[in-house]
């Protein structure tokens, strides 16, 4: 053990700094995001209309090597059909948002729901080409309705699914009394 008088102690000064560049190089990886967001609350409008928000419990945010937002613990879009009427939900447990493409690529647990129609899509991966604002998926799917079913591989719909066209159907139930 060494004995350091106080007399010598009080000359020496101590000190930390964390300077967020240094940081970045000690901690950052090619694989870490720009940025991360908890308890995400996005409104997204056009010409001053909200047409749709996005929940989330977390984002990540990446320029590198492209420009995307992840959703890892899963996301909610809403879309609105007036100021304060939700006509369609879509949820899922991981989606990603590129950028460059415009698009939003879903999977896991995908549901997407339309009020106004009572149906209900369900598949394991949807892509959401907000430019043309479609919907598609190439994988097996479910569409129940109040008083319908069908099921099968590939689907494509608008961006609210209220309007479909289904590829391979499978199974196919209808009840319109």
């Amino acid at each position: 053990m060494i004995f350091i008088p106080a007399s010598i102690l009080a000359g020496i000064f101590f000190s930390c700094e964390n300077d967020l560049e240094n940081v970045k190089l000690v901690t950052a990886t090619n694989d870490s995001p720009d940025q991360i967001v908890t308890n995400v609350h996005s409104l997204y409008s056009d010409s001053g209309v909200v047409r749709f928000e996005i929940i989330a419990s977390r984002m990540e945010s990446f320029s590198q090597p492209e420009q995307k937002t992840i959703f890892k613990n899963g996301f909610q879009v809403n879309f609105f059909k007036s100021r304060d009427s939700i006509e369609a939900t879509l949820t899922a447990d991981y989606a990603e948002q590129m950028e460059s493409s415009n698009s939003f690529y879903a999977r896991s647990k995908v549901i997407f729901t339309n009020f106004d129609k009572n149906q209900t899509l369900k598949t394991e991966e949807l892509y959401w080409d907000q430019a043309t604002k479609r919907i598609r998926t190439d994988k097996a799917f479910e569409i129940i309705g109040e008083k319908s079913y069908i099921s099968g591989y590939g689907m494509d719909a608008n961006e609210t699914f209220s309007n479909y066209n289904t590829h391979h159907v499978t199974a196919e139930w209808n009840n319109n009394r």
